[in-house]
């Protein structure tokens, strides 16, 4: 195993490591340094080094990444892998990191290391850590652990050829407010170690008792009338002073007073909010609870460049801006205007390079001076200047007590100056071999002759390590057993009740019981709005999703929901793994089998064609009516025949979405089965096809096609039309013309009757109902009589029935409220037809005034309703509005009653 220090070893900047170990080479890390006119690591030596096989990036500081453009521009092919919070943060602080560098090679006349291009071209690049926090190049295992510097922050435990090596990046082991501390992987005794050393020579003061004289200090200044600056880190170091505060003015430990947040803080914050999970329990509720944890409404306000004077003419206030060593950024724009009046102050919350103005701020504190240079211009400091220890690094007895928990055969020392990586040094016990690293020097470290194996087996798996085991996984679950099922992340487990303490994808925190998760769908370690954005997808719609399941795949046997994704998924994302878990969690009982808390499927050829068929009542295989409704609407809109879509049958076996033309027949048979086909995949609805014909839209076009007013006879039973004219010349056109666009044909006044077989055109409403067995006509009057008799033994309501004439024909038209109530009682007018010897038919125009007063009627007085409603006769829509949105289950059952009155479905617009 070879270790070559490209930067970072005897120095804070420009860390960057070359590893090769087993048959592989990776490169960790590639930063740039803070100062000096050197900005980038030796990358020199990689000419004799092998290629990586992959850049692994610890956590997102400039000095840990602002290098990686030139990486990849060397190794184009080399991946780079982050944590998801890492790769986030690497957005914003690569960008800063350009210009800065763009600046400083300006100033110096030097050549920029990279372009803005090949920079972007990087980001693009980055690629995410799997969730289970283990990945494989070549021959090489990389596991991660949690490194508690800032966000994202991780360490590397590198396993390959027998040996084994640990990359601790930046650790914290207290971590602050923020985020939990390191994950000490203890016991895994590496053959060697690579520690950085930044606090090596000091322990930490007592963090409660800096915070408190931070506070109380910030509170002092304000209270004299002055500014309070603390430059801080964007990243890490301005999320924590901003906790402090709020904390200290939440307990009326100090007066509330407003803080302006400055530079990179702001953006920062905003992807600290979309991982919650990564952060501590407080940190985490508050943003559930108020939606941030860092900007609070009315006390913390975010400043644009342009704001930055009106804050300074405006009320004492604590100003926290980047960056925290005072090279650059918003806190020199500040540091310039605030340094000279004795009654402001900065206060240094963080590291301060050697070389930078944060440190002669320092100095000039202990009594070396009284002079700043800050942007090239001399400053006299007149303004009060204090230190504190919020550390984000380990300090030396915390780095000690790493190393003897660990136990590496070999310490090499990094990431500190001189004096800190000497101190540490010292301190090592012999045994652990510690090496004080040097830039550009590469180190070999064979396996030790022991061959220090640990061996164990483990503990048993018992119901508590079952449940840990569910922590940082997202599980599938449900309250209720009819309840539709949810997602949640498992973040702890509570021992008293042994339930699951979960968050779920909107940011609640829940508690589970065991008997209410259904499945474990798999780690988790990337944002809540990914999250909340990929499984609302599946729960809105899983068919796509599901299709894709090569069920077939699954071998015969009791198979977990792992041994299913691994065998069953073209891919093992979320989206397909949450898909595959609802349709497994819609077998029959009989298939699943719960063993030691852990769900088992029987897979058999019954079960696999089960779960192939899409016949399963799976959640989410069919999307929500009104999006469905809306995405055929638009699928339709160039569909020059389309009106309208309705659905029917709710909540019942026959669920359906109606599709409404204006000439149906304009759609054939082949052209309904596609359609129908389409509108399965895209939405999960099964489509039916209304044979309603737009009578007024017939009558319109034959005129129009005429170029004559005309009233003709409409037989919707044998899609013809009787015109009371003679046939003009081109006749034969029109009636050609008609027939293609509509489906009718044309029968002029000197043409012979054109056959009627109504028997080809099954499933069309007919235009008359007849009874099937003839039977004596009524006189006229008889026949009304007897409709009204008929309609009292049905419990039917009619306006009115009268005698017509068409051709030489006598009929009945009886009035219904509406067409579409007249369609339910098509079996009872045939029965009427029976009674009275007539051809009956309906009135094909509906009741307006009818249909607004009883709705007004069923319409609650509450609802504030002040006019009357709408109607829309195309759509059979009634709309009602309203100053407020009455409660939804309000709303269905009004609704219904509507609908069953009228036909007419209600729809509530709010003003």
């Amino acid at each position: 195993m070879k270790v070559s220090i490209l930067g970072g070893g005897s120095e804070i900047g420009a860390s960057c490591l070359h590893v090769h170990i087993g048959e592989t080479d990776l490169l960790i890390d590639a930063g740039m340094r803070v100062h000096g006119d050197d900005l980038l690591p030796a990358f020199g030596m990689l000419d004799n080094l092998g290629e990586p096989e992959a850049v692994l990036v610890t956590h997102a500081h400039a000095d840990h990444i602002g290098a990686l453009p030139i990486v990849h521009r060397l190794y184009p092919k080399a991946p780079i892998f982050a944590t998801p919070p890492t790769a986030d943060l690497m957005q914003i602080m690569m960008r800063d990191s350009f210009k800065i560098m763009e600046q400083r090679c300006l100033e110096t006349r030097s050549l920029i290391p990279y372009t803005k291009e090949q920079m972007e071209e990087t980001l693009r690049a980055v690629r995410l850590f799997p969730a289970g926090g283990t990945i494989t190049f070549g021959d090489a295992k990389v596991t991660l652990y949690r490194a508690g510097h800032i966000l994202g922050a991780v360490m590397f435990l590198i396993e390959g050829g027998s040996e084994k090596l640990l990359v601790s990046g930046d650790l914290s082991f207290k971590a602050g407010r923020t985020i939990p501390g390191a994950e000490v992987p203890a016991g895994t005794r590496p053959d060697a170690l690579i520690l950085e050393s930044t606090y090596g020579n000091r322990e930490h003061s007592d963090r409660n008792t800096e915070e408190k004289r931070l506070a109380d200090n910030v509170a002092e200044v304000i209270a004299v009338g002055g500014f309070a600056l603390i430059p801080a880190f964007a990243l890490g170091r301005a999320q924590e002073v901003l906790l402090i505060l709020q904390d200290y003015m939440d307990r009326g430990l100090i007066p509330e007073f407003p803080i302006y947040v400055d530079g990179l803080v702001t953006p920062i914050s905003k992807i600290y909010r979309r991982y919650p999970q990564f952060l501590k329990g407080p940190v985490a509720h508050r943003i559930r609870t108020n939606g941030d944890a860092f900007l609070t409404e009315g006390r913390c306000t975010a400043v644009q460049p342009k704001e930055r004077e009106a804050v300074l003419q405006g009320k004492p206030a604590c100003i926290i801006a980047s960056s925290g060593m005072l090279i650059g950024g918003a806190s020199v724009w500040y540091a310039e205007r605030l340094i000279g009046g004795a009654q402001n102050a900065i206060f240094i919350t963080g590291y301060q390079d050697e070389e930078s103005p944060g440190r002669k701020l320092l100095n000039l504190a202990e009594g070396e001076s009284d002079e700043l240079e800050l942007n090239g211009t001399v400053h006299s400091v007149k303004c009060r200047v204090g230190k504190y220890g919020l550390s984000a690094h380990g300090d030396a007895g915390e780095l000690n007590r790493f190393i003897d928990t660990v136990r590496p055969a070999h310490t090499l020392l990094v990431h500190g100056d001189d004096e800190a990586r000497a101190a540490l040094n010292e301190r090592i016990e012999k045994r652990y071999r510690s090496i004080l690293s040097e830039n550009g020097e590469a180190y070999t470290f064979r396996r030790s002759a022991s061959g220090r194996e640990i061996r164990s087996g483990g503990p048993q798996r018992g119901p508590d390590r079952a449940l840990k085991e569910k922590v940082g996984c997202l599980i599938l679950y449900r309250k209720k057993e009819d309840e539709p099922f949810h997602l949640a992340l498992c973040t702890g487990v509570h021992g008293r009740t042994h339930s699951l303490i979960c968050q779920t994808p909107k940011g609640k925190q829940i508690r589970l019981s065991p008997d209410q998760t259904a499945e474990t769908i798999g780690r988790w370690n990337r944002s809540f709005d990914e999250l909340q954005s990929d499984s609302g997808e599946v729960f809105a719609f899983a068919r796509p999703f599901i299709k894709k399941i090569d069920w077939e795949r699954a071998k015969e046997g009791h198979r977990t929901f792992a041994e299913m994704v691994s065998m069953c998924l073209p891919e093992a994302s979320l989206k397909q793994r949450l898909a595959a878990a609802l349709v497994l969690q819609a077998l029959p009982d009989r298939f699943r089998t719960l063993n030691q808390g852990t769900a088992r499927y029987r897979i058999d050829r019954e079960s696999r064609r089960l779960l192939a068929s899409l016949a399963l009542p799976v959640q989410g295989l069919k999307m929500n009516v009104t999006l469905a409704m809306d995405k055929i609407r638009e699928r339709l809109a160039d569909q020059p025949h389309f009106i309208r879509c309705g659905a029917d049958g709710l909540g019942t076996a026959d669920e359906r979405i109606t599709l409404y033309f204006d000439f149906p027949d304009t759609v054939g048979l082949e052209e309904r089965k596609k359609l129908s086909g389409k509108i399965k995949d895209a939405t999960g609805w099964t489509a039916a096809f209304s044979d309603s014909v737009r009578t007024d839209l017939l009558q319109a076009k034959i005129g129009e096609s005429l170029g004559t007013s005309v009233s003709p006879s409409i037989y919707l039973d044998t899609k013809c039309v009787s015109l009371p004219i003679k046939c003009p010349e081109n006749g034969g056109e029109i009636a050609e013309k008609i027939k293609k666009e509509t489906g009718f044909t044309l029968q002029f006044k000197d043409e012979p009757p054109a056959p009627a077989d109504a028997e080809e055109r099954r499933g069309v409403p007919p235009e008359f109902f007849r009874t099937q067995t003839p039977s004596p006509r009524l006189e006229n009057n008889e026949a009304i009589h007897e409709a009204k008799v008929w309609a009292a033994d049905r419990g039917i309501t009619i306006y009115k029935a009268s005698m017509k004439q068409r051709n030489g024909l006598a009929y009945m038209e009886v009035h219904f409220i509406t067409p579409e109530v007249a369609m339910r009682h098509t079996a009872d007018m045939e029965e009427l037809s029976c009674r009275t010897g007539l051809p009956i038919t309906f009135a094909k125009n509906p009741k307006q005034n009818e249909i607004i007063r009883t709705a007004s009627e069923l319409i609650p007085e509450d609802w504030g309703l002040q006019k009357n409603p709408s109607l829309h006769p195309g759509e059979a829509l009634l709309t009602v509005k309203l100053p407020e949105k009455p409660p939804e289950e309000e709303v269905r059952r009004v609704g219904e009653r509507i609908e069953e009155r009228t036909g007419y479905r209600l729809s509530v617009l709010v003003r």
